[in-house]
């Protein structure tokens, strides 16, 4: 069997060892973005149950079957006499408003006898949520090693297009591909095919991220294969998380032996990157997963894909810190199989300094950069300067021309009086060093914006406030109005409030104006929340700030308590959870009994 593939990346290719590389990993795409990179996949051979298999094969014990020992055959779920292979899958949105900005269909597949050829392999369909038919496309072939001589009992191919302008006005829903080509006899390490559609995406629930996408072809036999990524620093503080995804051809689900190591210049030690549903000692195992998770939104969802893995996680290990770092070092290992990869992504934060620079040098150019295949686009052209969350995620804001600004929610933040006096400020940025605070407050201070920089005591970042609001209502205006149409980048407002000062009396002997309510929809896998609707009073980024905040309203008599919201990782406090829309409305409107005079807000939380 040819095993478990693997290989890494992190943020430009540095060095490999003792690779046999049939095709030079290179990037696809790579840009600078608030979003990250997601896929969709699917197998398009598998276990012949009677004239095809359509059916799922979903069988993972020791008792499994090895893709050489079963009868492979071709997927086609479609009933279209036009195609002889097909299967499908759902891209979703991660966040609200999601927008794909690029689409990389890849597809690879063993196939030996190319006596019985349909077609030329680099050319197949695909039914987009576009299209109601078929679409032909004639994609590049990125390695054939009947070309080369190589491989010759199993002859394997990958095949790449970028079909971004065919999807981006419609890119969610459901995706068919079709008459990709593959061997369904039994050969020497088995038959496996699969396509992946790799999507990188803008979103403003993310912080900002270098993303790159890599392409190649890579066997690995016997010796180990060490790869150093550098060419990037990471933030000083704060918890940093790399994403990688990997697509690899012919993972068997029961041999064991291949692994993937990693460790940082502040460590000798190898650790394994391993999760639920991949061992450490056997990552690739014929699966399609997200993070823990099989994949089952695509059709057919084998459990068992019998040779083709595509997987994207967080590198996450207790023993290992990603803060401060230059350089990531990974190492591939087989005990004895062999394997292919053919895809490699990765996703990363990045230090404000280093993303400056590379943002001056990417901004100047007035084509999209090039280089082994690396695109940055040039509407990134960055003219704020680089802003960062109070939790630890660097973000580089874009600037905004437009109006109509989309509602951002108000975070607060318990500070003593020695920072700041209490209210509502449009912040502008947050910067790691002051000297870059002041000098872009000198470049926009003005008779209407008149800048005001204070320091952060939770993460040491000095917060450029463009203005200062007593009240709630005031900033909204502010906000929506572009402080007055004055100011046309990027900014939010940040509540600040002072520990044990007595709640606001905003609303007492006052109306308060109904607003909309606030919805979220989470699935139920990933949280404990119930279903219904909250009363919220505030949002934090600081878990203790949320429980301390909790403490003093539960010392005012109130019976608060405060959720995660799994899709930003905030802390809401809430003064009471309803199952009732009717009864939360009139505790709304009536100030909570009259007990709370603050602001607030109704939150439904949705579960899927």
């Amino acid at each position: 069997m040819i095993k478990k593939p693997f290989l890494l990346l992190y943020i430009l290719f540095s060095c490999i060892s003792n690779a046999q590389e049939e095709k030079n990993f290179n990037i696809r795409y790579q840009n600078y973005l608030k979003g990250d990179i997601h896929f969709i996949a699917n197998s398009i051979i598998g276990k012949k149950s009677g004239k095809n298999a359509n059916e799922p094969y979903n069988k993972t014990n020791s008792n499994a079957k090895l893709n050489d020992q079963v009868d492979m055959v071709y997927i086609d779920i479609d009933q279209d006499p036009e195609t002889f292979s097909s299967s499908s899958a759902i891209l979703e949105p991660i966040h609200p408003n999601d927008k794909v900005i690029f689409a990389g269909l890849y597809w690879c597949a063993t196939f030996p006898d190319r006596n019985n050829a349909i077609q030329p392999i680099n050319k197949i369909s695909i039914k987009t949520p576009q299209s109601e038919n078929y679409l032909t496309i004639e994609g590049s072939i990125l390695y054939d090693s009947k070309e080369h001589n190589k491989h010759t009992t199993n002859t394997p191919y990958l095949c790449f297009s970028d079909i971004t302008n065919q999807i981006k006005k419609n890119p969610w829903g459901t995706y068919t591909v079709a008459n990709i080509q593959a061997s369904q006899e039994k050969i020497e390490g088995g038959s496996a095919a699969g396509w992946v559609l790799y999507v990188i995406y803008e979103s403003d629930s993310k912080p900002y991220h270098i993303i790159s996408l890599y392409d190649g072809f890579s066997y690995i036999y016997n010796k180990p294969v060490e790869i150093n990524f550098k060419e990037f620093i990471t933030p000083k503080t704060g918890k940093i998380t790399p994403k990688l995804t990997v697509a690899a051809l012919e993972g068997d689900l029961n041999i064991e032996g291949d692994n993937l190591r990693i460790n940082t210049p502040n460590t000798k030690k190898w650790f394994y990157i391993s999760n639920s549903l991949r061992d450490g000692q056997n990552i690739f195992n014929s699966k399609i997963t997200h993070y823990n998770a099989d994949f089952t939104k695509r059709t057919p969802a084998s459990l068992n894909t019998l040779g083709y893995d595509v997987f994207l996680d967080k590198i996450q290990t207790k023993e290992l810190s990603f803060s401060d770092i230059d350089q990531v070092n990974l190492k591939i290992s087989s005990l004895g199989d062999k394997f292919y990869v053919t895809n490699i992504g990765f996703s990363i934060e990045i230090d404000e300094d280093f993303a400056r620079k590379k943002i001056d040098s990417t901004s100047s150019n007035t084509h999209p950069i090039t280089q082994n295949n690396l695109q940055i686009s040039k509407q990134k052209k960055i003219l704020n300067p680089i802003d960062t969350d109070t939790t630890h995620k660097t973000i580089i804001k874009l600037p905004s021309t437009k109006n109509n600004r989309k509602p951002k929610e108000i975070k607060t933040y318990l500070f003593n009086s020695t920072v700041a006096p209490e209210g509502y400020y449009i912040i502008a940025n947050a910067y790691q060093n002051i000297h870059y605070a002041h000098d872009f407050a000198n470049k926009i201070n003005s008779k209407t914006i008149q800048p005001f920089i204070f320091k952060n005591p939770d993460n040491q970042l000095y917060y450029l406030s463009l203005k200062h609001y007593k009240s709630q209502t005031a900033a909204e205006k502010a906000y929506y109005n572009n402080i007055n149409n004055t100011y046309f980048q990027e900014y939010w407002i940040a509540k600040i409030q002072h520990p044990n000062t007595p709640l606001q009396t905003s609303y007492k002997n006052k109306t308060r104006i109904e607003k909309e309510i606030s919805t979220i929809k989470i699935n139920k896998s990933n949280t404990t929340l119930k279903q219904g609707y909250y009363l919220v009073s505030n949002v934090f980024e600081i878990p203790t700030n949320a429980t301390k905040y909790v403490t003093f309203l539960k010392k005012q008599g109130l019976k608060a308590s405060f959720f995660i919201n799994p899709i930003n990782n905030y802390y809401y406090t809430y003064l009471e959870y309803y199952t009732d829309l009717e009864k939360i409305k009139a505790d709304y409107s009536s100030n909570y009994n009259n007990l709370f005079f603050d602001e607030y807000w109704i939150m439904q939380v949705t579960l899927e």
